[in-house]
């Protein structure tokens, strides 16, 4: 892994353990104060909302990175090496289209949140809809280190 590599990894790393952390702390004072107290945190769904959120999106990111999102490679398995090259190109071309639009749609999404505020938090809506370009923009980069290997023959 390069430097680049190595931070957007690190990034994305702690955007999944800070979601994961705050998801579980909330849920479990929510369920705590809803069953026991009868009185539930009002913001409390706000931020799990959130949390959730961006945990799923880099969550995906990461996947990218990883190379271990789920497949179907039964036309994959009855390819010729040369053909199975030439197939991963296509779909991690397709990949990456598709995740700027992703980048492109998010950003205009994202302004729509601009005037839109979270029930409790008074927040803008932006901040939960910012989650979709950045992961975006964080699978376009995964997904174009990993077709460059694919053209390099699998080398760095």
């Amino acid at each position: 892994m390069n430097k680049l590599d190595k931070i957007v990894d690190f990034f994305s790393k702690i955007v999944m353990g800070i979601s994961v952390l705050i998801l579980s702390i909330v849920t479990i004072l929510q369920v705590i104060a809803r069953f026991i107290f009868s009185n539930p945190i009002p913001w409390g769904q706000d931020i799990i909302r959130l949390a959730f959120v961006y945990l799923v999106f880099f969550g995906g990111a990461y996947c990218v990175f990883k190379n271990e999102h789920l497949n179907i490679d039964i036309i994959f398995n009855i390819l010729n090496e040369k053909n199975k090259k030439i197939l991963t190109i296509l779909i991690d071309i397709l990949l990456i289209i598709f995740f700027i639009f992703l980048v492109y749609y998010g950003v205009i999404f994202t302004k729509t949140g601009l005037n839109q505020k979270a029930p409790y938090l008074d927040i803008p809506m932006a901040v939960y809809y910012l989650s979709l370009p950045t992961a975006a923009l964080t699978m376009v980069y995964f997904q174009f280190r990993k077709l460059c290997k694919e053209f390099l023959g699998g080398k760095k």
